[in-house]
């Protein structure tokens, strides 16, 4: 694939493939394309999604589906070199190749590199299980040595630019929090909240999201709340403590939130005792 042009304009394909399924009119084989069993070792994912993955329940799923009928729909491909890359059907092909199969049926057309980007773009747009970080990788190879326009990627996956940025800024997170978000042990808006952290913080705050299932919102309470230390920290850790409850500060808000309407009660008989 060539990677050199700059500023790569995919406007005229937009245009022209923005109100229609392009999946439809183009990625299925019509009556003149020719059906071939294709050895699986001769056809790869195309570079930009070469770390393209999918999660368990997937591979569950789909297993049983190709066990009990095979594989009934051909996958899209284009010959590339002396081999094939994938450019429509990459979760048929993703889990034969897992499953051991040999040969996948394919249809090959001539597909350009800027059809293939559109394409791969399109399907990220509806294809919501993948895992947050395939999208990662390859807005960033897209980007970067592509050069294919953050305005561009958002039009045709279907997002706004501001999660185009949330996306790609998912690769500066450590390689464990990685990990756990490709495990799906955590989720996009948890791992999201530890990206600008040093790798020591996030590593940290990565333990408690799993130990303790804290939401997104709590995560990014405590990052602030460890950045910008109120004064009284300790006097809200003690009547946390001897409450039972959690104790938060926001702009002009103290919150304090009980585990139970029993420690709620409680609190409120003592405070109105000591009036």
């Amino acid at each position: 694939m060539e990677n050199k042009k700059k500023n790569r304009n995919l406007s005229s394909l937009i245009k022209k493939y923005q109100d229609e399924d392009i999946i439809d009119a183009f990625a299925k084989p019509k009556g003149e394309d020719l059906t071939l069993n294709l050895p699986l070792n001769k056809i790869q994912f195309p570079y930009i999604c070469k770390d393209h993955f999918f999660n368990d329940q997937d591979y569950k799923d789909l297993k049983k589906s190709i066990k009990d009928n095979g594989i009934l729909n051909p996958i899209l491909v284009r010959k590339h070199e002396n081999e094939y890359e994938v450019v429509s059907g990459f979760k048929r092909y993703y889990f034969a190749k897992k499953m051991g199969y040999e040969t996948i049926p394919c249809f090959v057309k001539d597909v350009d590199d800027d059809l293939l980007i559109y394409l791969i773009l399109n399907r990220s747009a509806s294809k919501l299980h993948d895992n947050i970080l395939t999208k990662t990788s390859t807005f960033n190879i897209l980007t970067k040595e592509f050069h294919v326009l953050r305005k561009d990627i958002a039009l045709i996956s279907k997002i706004s630019i501001s999660q185009v940025n949330n996306i790609i800024r998912l690769d500066k997170l450590p390689i464990e929090v990685k990990q756990a978000l490709k495990k799906e042990k955590i989720t996009y808006g948890q791992a999201r909240a530890l990206v600008g952290l040093s790798d020591d913080d996030a590593n940290k705050y990565l333990q408690e999201i799993i130990e303790k299932n804290l939401s997104a919102r709590e995560i990014e309470r405590l990052i602030t709340s460890y950045k910008h230390p109120s004064p009284y920290q300790e006097k809200m850790d003690r009547l946390a403590s001897a409450n039972n409850a959690k104790v938060e500060v926001s702009r002009n808000k103290l919150t304090i939130r009980f585990k139970s309407k029993k420690d709620l009660n409680k609190f409120i008989k003592e405070k109105l005792q000591e009036d």
